[in-house]
């Protein structure tokens, strides 16, 4: 928890920073830009943490043997918070403190919602992406709810990356059209964000987002994947996307989080 509020405040202060430091010099060019910072700052900081749950692993194992997975547990649950952060961060409408200030010229370009540039219908789309917002919101959530119930919170806090012997191979439909269903449950909660404000900013934040995501998992979890069961998970790899589910199988995906 004290984690999650350090990493929110620091977002919400680089946030502030854009009004409170001075127009002129270096600092001035960089204000427009202290939002994008903060986000790229504290997404780098909450995957380098949750990675090195992998880093760590043989050389704590090595040292502590069977509580190697206690000596390293807060660090990557500090980086789960830190991400949780970052998503609800992606929520609150820091444009709204001082709205004078955001309507200048550069900040304009960046926080004015989208659909104010699209003459006559742009209330309409403007109430559109509340209503995507919603509805990828609640995806997400519904989706890493009913992941934590389907396969336990242990998997969730990948306990058997240290206890491998442990684990149980899972075989449920869900991983059919999903390879990773929890991530993907925050990654709509990202698109959510994204759609709340529907800003460059907000797009910048989901691009960030994403982007590390898709490194995390390409090069931390599937490479530890790909050594234990070597061609076969290369080829499901290339055949079940990692995030976003086809259309062709949206039956089955809602059916995972509507279903018993």
């Amino acid at each position: 928890m004290i984690t999650f509020l350090v990493s929110l405040a620091i977002q919400l202060l680089f946030d502030l920073l854009s009004i409170l430091l001075p127009s002129t010099g270096l600092l001035g060019y960089l204000r427009p830009w202290l939002p994008v910072i903060g986000d790229l700052l504290m997404t780098f900081t909450a995957f380098f943490l949750v990675f090195q749950m992998w880093y760590h692993r043989d050389r704590l194992k090595k040292k502590y043997g069977q509580l190697s997975y206690q000596k390293i547990f807060l660090v990557g649950a500090s980086g789960i918070a830190v991400l949780f952060s970052i998503l609800i961060h992606s929520y609150i409408p820091y444009y709204l403190v001082r709205p004078s200030f955001w309507s200048q010229i550069p900040f304009s370009i960046l926080a004015t919602p989208l659909t104010s540039y699209i003459p006559v219908l742009g209330s309409y789309f403007y109430f559109l992406g509340l209503i995507f917002s919603v509805f990828f919101c609640l995806l997400g959530l519904l989706l890493i709810n009913r992941a934590m119930f389907s396969f336990g919170l242990d998997y969730m806090t990948v306990v058997y990356l240290y206890f491998p012997e442990e684990g149980e191979l899972q075989n449920h439909e869900i991983y059919s059209v999903l390879r990773h269903p929890t991530y993907a449950g925050a990654i709509m909660i990202s698109l959510g964000g994204m759609f709340f404000p529907l800003n460059l900013y907000s797009i910048l934040f989901f691009i960030i987002f994403y982007l590390m995501m898709s490194f995390h998992i390409h090069f931390v979890e599937e490479k530890e994947l790909i050594r234990r069961f070597g061609d076969s998970y290369r080829d499901y790899r290339s055949q079940t996307p990692a995030f976003f589910v086809r259309p062709k199988n949206w039956k089955l995906f809602f059916k995972f989080i509507f279903g018993k």
